[in-house]
């Protein structure tokens, strides 16, 4: 049974303060929930409790799939969370149900440390979405990153917007984009650092993808972000190969309106190291993932917040005051208090998690 409307009321609740509140919440409407749920976390830090929570709704043995992730890029989880309470309260009240033959796997908090410390990137400065590259293989080059790289760096504000903009029309603004947020794996404390190695949140995704046997079912994977785009909306952005059937599935679930940044339809410009790739090794045609991405204060925000907190972070012994400062800067582009905002998100989110349900059970 599809939800009845996408345009019910829903509870503002589902919005937390924080890390602790939403996980509180998060476990506590899982437990209202009258179908079979499977529950496991995996711990960060047992002793500052951050954990990536899970959990598996439904019959076991179900042969599809829709998976909803939050929290891939730390901060970003608030509106990811809100999108999981949301489904689970109208699963609780009987205004959803899973179709037969039909499970949903929720992953609340992919990158816990960066969801509680109001950052993207998790306790070892990794940018999750960039971490699922082939570590055997020589390490991605980003060369347009070396260029930003001593220019984000600068404290002087003023000066260092100005060399930015400068670089920025010398590289033309795609490249510029692709400069500064496709993944570098040079400079652990910059922004976007895809690491060395796969760190705890790809291991999270590994283990579920091998315990429940994902690669032998079909799947709808959906992962909430914020952040990039117009105000208020979601995109559905795929990141699925040109021409592949998945692109094609995609583009039949969600609609024309699918982003592509390899065509260069999307706010996104293409990226190394996406958790996108993970989910793209075991999938066939009929299965997909695609990036929830809801706008918020655009792009000129997001990358003047992103070069302050890295001008922060690179200090070493930077200021509590500044850092302060900063994580409000993050946490008003990622999480608008804007009741519209936050509207829209529920809305947007409900009409895509059906489009996903409609989708695996054609």
């Amino acid at each position: 049974m599809p939800v009845a409307s996408v345009f019910q009321q829903f509870s503002p609740q589902v919005f937390a303060d924080s890390y602790q509140q939403g996980c509180l919440r998060w476990s506590n409407a899982l437990a209202r929930l009258a179908i079979p749920v499977v529950r496991r976390d995996f711990s960060l830090d047992s002793a500052a409790d951050l954990v990536c929570q899970t959990a598996w709704l439904g019959p076991a043995d179900a042969r599809k799939v829709l998976v909803l992730i939050s929290g891939t890029h730390g901060i970003e989880g608030f509106a990811g969370t809100a999108v999981q309470l949301d489904w689970f309260n109208l699963l609780a009240g009987g205004q959803a149900a899973l179709p037969d033959d039909t499970a949903m796997l929720c992953i609340n908090g992919l990158n816990p440390w960066g969801y509680a410390n109001g950052r993207r990137c998790d306790d070892q400065g990794i940018d999750v979405n960039r971490n699922f590259i082939d570590f055997d293989q020589p390490l991605p080059s980003n060369s347009g990153y070396e260029q930003l790289r001593p220019l984000l760096a600068m404290t002087d504000k003023v000066a260092r917007d100005k060399a930015l903009a400068e670089c920025a029309a010398n590289l033309g603004q795609r490249d510029f984009e692709m400069a500064f947020s496709g993944g570098q794996y040079s400079d652990p404390r910059g922004p976007f650092y895809g690491g060395r190695g796969p760190g705890f949140s790809r291991r999270v995704i590994e283990t579920l993808i091998s315990d429940f046997e994902l690669p032998e079912r079909q799947l709808a994977v959906v992962d909430v972000h914020t952040g990039l785009g117009p105000y208020g909306y979601g995109e559905v952005i795929c990141d699925h190969p040109r021409g592949s059937p998945s692109v094609a599935t995609a583009f039949n679930w969600y609609g024309p309106g699918c982003g592509l940044p390899a065509e260069g339809t999307s706010s996104s410009v293409p990226k190394f190291g996406l958790l996108d790739y993970a989910w793209h090794r075991i999938m066939d045609g009929q299965s997909c993932f695609v990036t929830l991405e809801f706008g918020t204060l655009g792009l000129a925000s997001l990358f003047g917040v992103l070069q302050e907190e890295a001008a922060v972070w690179t200090q070493l012994n930077a200021p509590i005051a500044s850092r302060t400062l900063v994580a409000a800067a993050m946490r008003r582009h990622f999480y608008p208090a804007n009741a519209g905002w936050r509207e829209a998100v529920i809305f947007r989110a409900r009409q895509v998690l059906q489009q996903a349900l409609r989708g695996l059970s054609e």
